[in-house]
């Protein structure tokens, strides 16, 4: 483990130490072993800046660079402060927070919901904010400069290197790891898979699973058991939160890699389940750090940078290089196991045999092999779209149900409303009959309730873009004597989605309420806006599932996913407030929260514990 010191130019050595690394003209110590760096530590004199790198560790390493960068930021920016006027001098916003950090604090923080929601509403659609040390960055609700950035001029903008790197780091090269014709060859290649006849084909599965949920729920609600084999002693009390993330992530796993993530009935043992869960939370917390990402993946070779990542002594930087790894290894293992069946080198499934339901990913490696050499996806591009399409279908499909249980719950009325129309639909209270594609899509009342719920309560408020070409982008509303902008290259923006999602100008003065009544009546042609100014979104005219080439290639097998979990628990239960404070805080996707506060020796105490508790109750038809 150790090595013995020897003084440098002994002349000893020789006889005294007889090769085994020992001299006796000096006390022995002991010292750790050379670093992976070692070849390149030159010999110098002490106190030299060349002998600083003789025990350079790895460790150290990366706190050099890192500190060599923040120096080198700090510079360039303060230089161009003192040099340079301001890129945006007309353009209004918010007093940096920190001269460091600048309003990353405010934007990047659990509690910070109220300050996006601040920007859109004080400025106007544009607002000037500081990143690091100074840097101007733009935060953009405005209906047209939305639609240059997303539509007409989306090849000038793309997804900032932050993102880019992280998410390759983190994902391999999937959909959101990559830019220019390899993400739109991606794209190419993924997009038929979720097309309406493969959607299809998986609304049978959607059914069971949520059947099965809806089992396991009535247990807990009538105080038999509790997930994860706990009793329940507070019978009709439970943590939606807890099984929608739970069904979303056994749904998206069954449905895409055609693998159970979650038996839903017992506990939950799969290491994926923990590493999917833990990963947002995680991630949000290292939000300051993830900005040096870019420039540490110029450091070496990727063994390099997994070594250093490695040393950190971190708790949330282990959190996510363990829960990549946990992803990776399951997308791989899966996907090896696709291909044997696929060859015929086991024996084939009844699924194989003949049912006509289908797995994304089965169908994605079908379709692949039908492409040409330079269309195909590469087998690390196969596990990126694998790791990406789970994890980005799980935590904003939990988030989005969750609202909807929540909303429902604090305004009876709608749900009332909602379970008639369902069981309408069921026909005489058949709650075990299944509707059709097609006559899900004809129910008004739940597909106004998706979508008012996520156009104002969208999972993900916000996403950011990168200039990569110089672009004057015009304002709907003109700002004093300014009515368009001039973005230069490398210029970082926020695209405010919730914000954008309740303009006025765009819904009119109901815009912030809760109002599922807009969506209702509308005609061919329609749509819920109360003025001719639009979004660019793809769904319903809302940025819930963003617009333009880098939307979300799934959004339709989500809202399916949705509505038939929603049928099936309304059918069957009621919801109801349980008087405890939920929160929903910020973590990238938005999640509820319930606080408790207690009065202590120094005051109140405050303890915020996540979930969304409510009271269950089996439905029963005589009530209504």
């Amino acid at each position: 483990m150790f090595h013995h010191h020897v003084p440098p130019g002994c002349l000893e050595r020789v006889t005294c130490c007889r090769g085994r690394g020992r001299c006796r003209c000096s006390p022995p110590r002991l010292q750790p072993p050379l670093s992976p760096f070692s070849h390149l530590q030159p010999v110098a004199e002490k106190g030299s800046l060349a002998y600083i790198y003789t025990d350079l560790t790895p460790a150290r390493f990366l706190l050099y660079n890192l500190g060599a960068l923040t120096v080198y930021s700090f510079l360039s920016r303060a230089l161009k402060l003192l040099w340079g006027r301001s890129v945006f001098p007309h353009i209004p916003g918010p007093p940096s927070q920190s001269w460091i950090t600048g309003n990353l604090g405010q934007l990047f923080n659990s509690k910070g919901l109220p300050f996006h929601h601040h920007l859109s509403e004080r400025y106007g659609g544009i607002a000037k904010i500081h990143g690091f040390f100074g840097d101007e960055q733009l935060y953009i609700c405005d209906p047209r400069a939305l639609h240059s950035i997303l539509v007409k001029e989306q090849d000038a903008f793309d997804e900032t290197t932050v993102f880019i790197e992280n998410n390759r780091i983190i994902f391999g090269p999937g959909l959101v790891a990559t830019v220019g014709e390899q993400h739109k060859r991606q794209r190419k290649a993924v997009k038929p898979v979720f097309s309406l006849i493969q959607l299809k084909k998986l609304t049978p599965l959607f059914y069971e699973l949520a059947e099965k949920l809806c089992d396991v729920i009535e247990k807990e609600a009538c105080g038999e058991t509790i997930m994860n084999g706990v009793l329940n002693p507070d019978g009709g009390r439970v943590d939606m939160s807890e099984w929608m993330s739970r069904i979303a992530l056994e749904t998206v796993g069954q449905a895409v890699l055609g693998y159970s993530f979650d038996p839903l009935d017992s506990r939950q043992s799969n290491p994926y389940t923990a590493a999917v869960k833990e990963l947002i939370p995680t991630l949000f917390r290292l939000s300051i750090v993830r900005q040096f990402v870019p420039w540490l993946t110029r450091i070496g070779s990727p063994a390099l940078r997994r070594k250093l990542v490695e040393l950190v002594p971190h708790e949330a930087v282990q959190k996510v290089k363990n829960s990549s790894d946990v992803m990776y290894a399951t997308a791989k293992g899966i996907l090896e196991s696709k291909r044997e069946k696929m060859s015929g080198r086991r024996q084939k499934t009844e699924e194989d045999a003949g049912s006509s339901r289908q797995d994304i990913i089965t169908e994605l490696l079908r379709n692949n092999e039908r492409l040409l050499d330079g269309e195909k996806l590469s087998e690390e591009e196969l596990i990126g779209q694998m790791t990406v399409l789970i994890f980005g279908a799980q935590d904003t499909t939990s988030s989005a149900l969750s609202r909807i249980l929540y909303m429902l719950s604090i305004h009876p009325n709608w749900q009332d409303s909602l379970r008639k129309e369902i069981l309408e639909a069921l026909g005489s209270l058949d709650r075990d009959k299944r509707l059709t594609y097609e006559e899900i899509m004809a129910l008004p009342l739940l597909d106004a309730v998706l979508k008012e719920t996520l156009r104002l309560f969208p999972p993900v408020p916000f996403v950011r873009r990168t200039t990569t070409k110089e672009r004057t982008i015009p304002f709907s509303k003109q700002t004093g004597d300014v009515s368009s902008i001039t973005i230069p290259v490398g210029t970082t923006l926020f695209l405010g989605i919730a914000g954008a999602n309740m303009l006025e100008s765009v819904w009119g003065e109901d815009a912030k309420e809760w109002n599922p009544e807009r969506w209702m009546g509308l005609g061919e042609g329609e749509s819920a806006y109360s003025s001719t100014t639009r979004l660019p979104g793809i769904y319903a005219g809302t940025l819930s599932f963003l617009g333009g080439s880098r939307s979300c290639v799934g959004y339709k097998f989500a809202d399916i996913e949705m509505k038939i979990i929603l049928i099936k628990l309304l059918s069957r239960f009621t919801f109801a407030k349980t008087g405890d404070t939920i929160v929903w805080n910020l973590s990238q996707i938005i999640s509820p929260s319930t606080v408790t506060q207690t009065l202590g020796e120094e005051g109140v105490d405050v303890e915020e514990k996540k979930g969304l508790p409510l009271l269950v109750r089996v439905y029963a038809a005589e009530t209504i």
